[in-house]
């Protein structure tokens, strides 16, 4: 049987409420109030790199020279994803751009011109994208997804510009120069970086 007093009855602060209601250290544990790290995702530093590498190596193959400013571009797009910087990105680009019209001078074939050039685009776009992100979202966001499928959409429309330069050179009067080629990549280069501003 529960027992009734006749004294008022006085109110005791519930200690458990007291305790969810004020923060604690234990509450904040995996919480941080820090900024999130201002640096590319790895992927896409990975992929511009490797993207610019394997550019160069396909310059060199047509040209010595192609192939020593597309190492020196490779360079700069390393410097521009450690110091998320758009400008030396672009700067990076552009010495790609030279690489290109460096092989096309030095009349080095089509083929090794047209690979160099496509991969020198989508790896400059891969880290343009990733200093985008490294300035949104930081490091440690999840953006594998985005980073891969923007890489693949890249790569497939610096593909089908490629091919298209190469079925027209192909298709042009047999004795025409790389360095005609070259002129249409850098064409198509031109108008697709004015398209995607």
């Amino acid at each position: 049987m529960v027992g009734v007093s006749a004294e008022p009855a006085v109110e005791q602060p519930d200690e458990e409420a007291a305790e969810s209601a004020s923060p604690s250290a234990s509450d904040d544990e995996g919480w941080t109030d820090a900024e999130p790290t201002t640096a590319p995702p790895r992927l896409s530093v990975v992929g511009a790199v490797g993207l610019g590498g394997t550019a160069a190596a396909f310059l060199v193959a047509g040209s010595l020279l192609a192939g020593a400013v597309g190492l020196l571009a490779v360079a700069l797009l390393g410097a521009s994803l450690s110091s998320v910087s758009r400008r030396l990105c672009s700067v990076a680009g552009g010495v790609f751009v030279l690489a290109v019209l460096a092989a096309g001078a030095t009349a080095a074939p089509a083929a090794p011109v047209v690979g160099g050039a496509v991969l020198a685009v989508a790896a400059w776009d891969v880290a343009d994208h990733g200093i985008g992100l490294a300035k949104q979202v930081g490091r440690e966001a999840r953006t594998t997804r985005n980073e891969l499928v923007h890489a693949a959409a890249s790569l497939g429309v610096t593909s089908a510009a490629g091919a298209v330069a190469f079925g027209v050179y192909l298709g042009a009067a047999g004795g025409q120069p790389a360095a005609a080629l070259v002129f249409l990549l850098v064409g198509g280069v031109t108008l697709l970086a004015a398209l995607r501003r």
